[in-house]
């Protein structure tokens, strides 16, 4: 996979996109962001904090769309999403959002509530499975 500007150095040690022929599996994204902090994120004067689920899907889907274009792909060439939320609360917000970029006529999609991510101000991590012979 290319990098290019939005790609964000994964956690671990393995790559944000891995092609197998026509089929393309991207890792799970979040909305972290260059400097380690979540984008979506506000913390208060008075120690309180407000998390954006609505825009956390939006970077996460604007990542896994960096990642297909790497490969030529685009979101219309996804079959498959894995969805995990920490707080099933926040669906609503979380499948508005979706619903900005996906239709009834796109991948199957799961949702799964867990219990954290790797950063606490996570809300939102998504896998996807796309084929470039699926258009």
């Amino acid at each position: 996979m290319e990098k290019n500007s939005n790609t964000i150095r994964p956690l671990g040690n393995y790559p944000p996109l891995r092609r197998a022929g026509e089929w393309l599996y991207v890792s799970g994204m979040s909305a972290r962001q260059a400097d380690g902090q979540c984008a979506g994120v506000v913390r208060e004067a008075d120690g309180s904090v407000t998390i954006d689920v609505a825009l956390q899907t939006r970077v996460v889907i604007g990542k896994i769309r960096d990642a297909l274009a790497s490969e030529g792909a685009t979101l219309s060439d996804c079959v498959s999403l894995t969805c995990y939320l920490t707080d099933m609360r926040d669906f609503d917000a979380y499948n508005r959002a979706y619903g900005e970029h996906f239709s009834i006529d796109g991948p199957a999609r799961t949702t799964i509530a867990v219990h954290q991510l790797p950063h606490p101000d996570m809300r939102i991590e998504i896998t996807a499975t796309a084929c470039l012979g699926a258009r």
